[in-house]
């Protein structure tokens, strides 16, 4: 039986598990993949404004924005899941440093 207090957690000095640094390299490769998505769906918006600004006049309107509400529906999103990844991240890079301490 151990007899020796136990400290809380936050006092408790120990280095980050294989899991911890597992969970932070894959939170890394999300959000490498995150901003090749963004950076693919900002050029293919540019895309489109380039050939709307060329050739509106010979597109059916509608159909035209609401193509690109979708590419810009698509962005926001790949914005929002970038977000919350960094934010995962931030919060385990945390956890790893209160547990090396």
């Amino acid at each position: 039986m151990d007899t020796q207090p136990k400290q809380p957690k936050s006092e408790e000095h120990t280095e980050p598990s294989e899991n911890t640094a597992d969970q932070y390299e894959s939170l890394v490769q999300q959000e490498d993949e995150h901003i090749e998505r963004l950076k693919t769906c900002t050029k293919l918006i540019l895309d489109a404004l380039s050939i709307i600004s060329q050739k509106a006049s010979v597109l059916h309107m509608e159909t035209v924005k609401e193509a690109a509400d979708h590419l810009h529906i698509m962005e926001l999103d790949l914005r929002r899941e970038l977000f919350k990844v960094r934010l995962k991240k931030s919060i385990l890079a945390n956890k790893m440093k209160q547990t090396q301490v």
